[in-house]
């Protein structure tokens, strides 16, 4: 019987999911399909029960669900406790598990694709507050950089990420929170956007990227355009830059593992980040 996988979330029609997914299904010969499904959140208790039952393989959930799945669920991984999140649902023995990948996908894109280290050294520049610095944050703290910087445009919101955070890491780390109206320096290492901002080329970021150093990377989670306002204001500062791209697949990659305990191959990875950027 074939397997049958969803990605949930309400609207739907722009997920690249089905995409990615049903690649790798391809690749591996495996006896299954991957589909968008936009539902409300009545409908979200059956789904979670023909997972429990065997009928669905597992799920992946966008917004705007992410943060009430762990109602559904019965066990969370330590990635949906810190990122206060679950994008992806399987299943392991009689119990359904929740996980957030888009961490550990947001560390290994930088790793794998771009070459980039984070190390005590490393200064990090995060804007935005909501559920992607969420998702992103939750894997950083992992590697004890010296200082994270939560730009935001509320500061609330800010110091409410950073006081979450301080609870799971026992690092040096220094927490910083700033107005959206600070520029990054210098010593910024790592420029992170963790808004929507410039999604579609609408309502672009007003930064200014004149002060940091060179050898800098700004990395834009949007990759919608391939091109990211960001992304150009970036290469006009003459700074390694990047979209979305890298993180959505790996963190795709990492849900995939959790279903069908395969590892899709960084060849394979690569592959449809091409077919992607296309």
């Amino acid at each position: 019987m074939k397997s049958k996988l969803f990605v949930i979330g309400k609207p739907i029609k722009h997920s690249k999911s089905p995409k990615i997914h049903n690649y790798w299904i391809e690749k591996y010969s495996l006896n299954a399909s991957y589909d968008k499904l936009e539902v409300d959140k009545t409908e979200i208790k059956d789904l979670i029960q023909q997972v429990r039952d065997g009928k669905i393989q597992g799920l992946n959930v966008t917004i705007p669900y992410k943060k009430i799945m762990t109602d559904f669920v019965d066990e969370v991984e330590e990635s949906a406790i810190r990122s206060n999140a679950i994008n992806t649902v399987y299943k392991v023995k009689d119990k359904i598990i929740g996980a957030n990948t888009d961490g550990i996908g947001f560390i290994s894109s930088l790793k794998k694709d771009l070459s980039f280290n984070i190390n005590s050294n490393t200064d990090v520049m995060c804007i935005g507050a909501g559920g992607a610095a969420y998702g992103v944050v939750s894997s950083l703290i992992d590697l004890s950089p010296n200082t994270i910087s939560i730009v935001n445009r509320t500061k609330a919101s800010g110091i409410k990420l950073v006081k979450h955070f301080e609870k799971f890491t026992q690092s040096k780390t220094i927490f910083e929170t700033t107005l959206l109206d600070s520029k990054p320096n210098n010593e910024v290492d790592l420029l992170v956007n963790c808004t929507s901002c410039g999604m579609n080329g609408k309502n672009p970021l007003a930064i200014e990227l004149t002060s940091m150093n060179k050898k800098s990377l700004v990395y834009d989670i949007v990759y919608e355009p391939a091109l990211t306002p960001l992304m150009k204001l970036a290469m006009d500062n003459k700074l390694q830059n990047t979209n979305g791209f890298y993180m959505l697949v790996r963190q795709a990659a990492e849900s995939f593992y959790r279903w069908f305990g395969i590892m899709p191959e960084d060849s394979h990875i690569n592959e449809i980040i091409k077919i992607l950027k296309k």
